[in-house]
């Protein structure tokens, strides 16, 4: 090879390298290249050397990890891939910070969800609401509906659902600011007539109470006709009749779950799997009519026994049940006559001549999964907690007294005197209804005095206060439920011209079927 004279000719070497810098220049000039042409032959034959170099080492690399993957499976190839990436993230030339991902909107959801339903947030909104009502900025909303005497409310935003007493069903959209009816079915008597048949899937006598699924597809209806009605909630048609034995006084769900709890006149509470349409068992304990029932997202409920003057917290998956016993008496004051009672009761304010017998319990709400209050008859608000039997708080006539009755109205009497003599003593005003928003430091109460009052709870949940009320509420408070829209808690009112379950309230004054609704912002 060292004797070849081409290669030893450095003349030749020349001639080739000009004939490749000619051609070189050739095509710049027929491409109109802006790019200056190449002078020298040695620049271009170390160009082509790095190329073909690199080239080949491009190559080579490939080859040697083909060969060194060749074994590889797919369960170590991912593990490889993704060992690489996270060595990526970690240089220097990927910012990445975990708070960034904490603070997704969808992420930042979830865990306020999980954490609200194991009863381990509270939203504190009482300041807040407080401060609104002070400045007179809540203003209420009224709109008429055309049923006989409703009876209860159910809210799965953006749809409100209200039952009555002639058997009628009714969808309402309240994402505006009007409620607009959507649907409804009624039933009853002529419902019967019309179709002649004694299975016939709708009530035949009033509807006591409604409630909705926490997946919003199922309404539940239950009435004095000793039925459960399941129905879609898109078309109201029925889907399944579920026989009680006894009228259906309240129902709720269990929050997250398709478990029903019937509170029924039978003195029993009954438990139910709406996606198998089936009932699951039956609780006793009360030794009367149970009026109301609540319940949050574990498997437990409270409720409240009318007349027997208790309210039971039901384990259900452990088949236990705490009892609380209510009733006022003159007998507890005669024992506590000697001493004050405790600081955080406010009962030693009335006298002996103001006191009034609690005769029953009459509604519930939950607060979390340890606290609940009640109300009765006697215009008691109570405050219950799991770890003391007896309440830990108690407002009496905290709706105040009846006007007092005029003497023409009381007796037949022509003397005066004698008239006067005969009017009976004013009584409070009975609580009807109850609901605690969930998980926060507010509830309201309403009764037939015109107007809902909310109460605010201490930081330590040991008592409660007044912090202001919603007037022109004319009629009879049967049912109370809150949605939280848009950092709004929004409240809606059920009112009736007569009590639910009876007429004893007689004709209230400027009493009509309406549905009152106002808002928070917190």
């Amino acid at each position: 090879m060292s004797g070849d004279p081409f290669l030893s000719d450095p003349s030749k070497k020349r001639k080739r390298a000009s004939k490749v810098t000619s051609t070189i220049r050739k095509s710049n000039k027929s491409s109109r290249d802006t790019t200056p042409a190449i002078e020298n032959d040695e620049e271009i034959s170390s160009e082509s050397e790095t190329e073909a170099i690199e080239q080949e080492d491009g190559e080579n690399e490939e080859l040697d990890s083909d060969e060194e993957f060749a074994t590889e499976n797919a369960a170590d190839k991912r593990r490889r891939l993704a060992k690489q990436y996270l060595d990526n993230l970690k240089a220097d030339e990927y910012d990445f910070d975990a708070k960034d991902m904490d603070d997704d909107i969808i992420g930042r959801r979830l865990q306020i969800d999980v954490a609200e339903n194991q009863g381990h947030v509270y939203k504190f909104w009482g300041d807040k609401i407080s401060s609104q009502l002070d400045d007179e900025q809540v203003k209420a909303q009224t709109t008429r509906i055309g049923s006989k005497n409703v009876t209860a409310l159910a809210v799965r935003y953006p749809n409100l659902y209200t039952v009555s007493k002639d058997t009628e069903l009714i969808k309402w959209n309240v994402e505006k600011k009007k409620p607009q009816r959507i649907r409804h079915t009624k039933g009853g008597m002529k419902y019967v007539k019309l179709h002649k048949a004694p299975h016939l899937n709708h009530h035949c006598d009033q509807i006591n109470c409604v409630a909705v699924s926490s997946d919003g597809k199922y309404v539940v209806t239950g009435g004095s006709d000793c039925r459960l009605i399941i129905w879609s909630s898109e078309t109201l048609s029925c889907l399944k009749v579920l026989e009680t034995r006894a009228a259906v006084n309240s129902i709720t769900f269990r929050r997250g779950s398709d478990q029903l709890y019937a509170a029924c006149a039978d003195l029993k509470i009954r438990t139910f799997s709406i996606n198998q349409f089936a009932q699951l068992e039956v609780l006793y304990g009360h030794q009367d009519n149970i009026s109301d029932i609540s319940a949050l997202t574990r498997e437990t409920c409270v409720s409240v026994g009318s007349r027997d003057k208790s309210a039971m917290f039901w384990k259900i998956s452990e088949e236990s049940r705490l009892t609380f016993r209510g009733g006022d008496s003159t007998e507890k004051r005669k024992n506590k006559k000697n001493k004050k009672l405790d600081d955080n009761d406010d009962h030693d304010e009335q006298n002996e001549d103001d006191f009034f017998y609690e005769g029953s319990i009459d509604v519930v709400s939950m607060i979390d999964e340890s606290h609940f209050v009640t109300g009765s008859d006697n215009g008691n608000v109570s405050l219950w907690s799991l770890a003391k039997k007896k309440s830990l708080y108690g407002k009496r006539v905290a709706h105040g007294l009846e006007p007092k009755i005029e003497s023409s109205l009381a007796s037949a009497e022509t003397n005066i005197n004698a008239a006067l003599a005969q009017i009976p003593k004013p009584q409070p005003y009975w609580i009807t209804t109850i609901h605690a928003v969930p998980f926060s430091d507010i509830f309201l109460t309403g009764s037939y005095n015109g107007e809902v009052k909310i109460w605010r709870l201490d930081d330590n949940l040991r008592s409660f206060a007044c912090i202001g009320h919603i007037g022109n509420v004319n009629g009879c408070i049967v049912s109370i439920e809150s949605a939280e829209v848009d950092k709004r808690l929004v409240c809606y009112v059920l009112v009736s011209k007569e009590h639910k379950l009876g007429r004893w309230l007689g004709k209230i004054e400027g009493a009509r079927n309406a549905l009152v609704q106002f808002a928070f912002d917190i």
